[in-house]
């Protein structure tokens, strides 16, 4: 009992260590393949002909006389 004890927490800190390196560098892996991909040149966009204009409520930003104007105040 007494060299299962003593092998153990040696034999699962290793298999542990194993595990977690095996895990970073397949996740390396993985992140450059992303970054490869990433960097390819992207497909042909045929360019837009015409744009159409966005419509607005009130096309003049001027204040209109008469109008007030409210005070808000510090927002909390």
């Amino acid at each position: 009992m007494e060299k299962i004890r003593e092998w153990s927490f040696p034999v699962v800190l290793l298999t542990a260590w194993i595990a977690v390196a095996g895990y970073t560098l397949s996740s390396l892996g993985e992140a450059h393949a992303r970054v490869v991909g990433a960097q390819k040149p992207a497909a042909a966009v045929p360019a837009v002909e015409k744009v159409a204009p966005v419509a607005t409520k009130d096309p003049s930003p001027v204040r209109k006389p008469g109008k007030t104007l409210a005070h808000r105040g510090p927002r909390a």
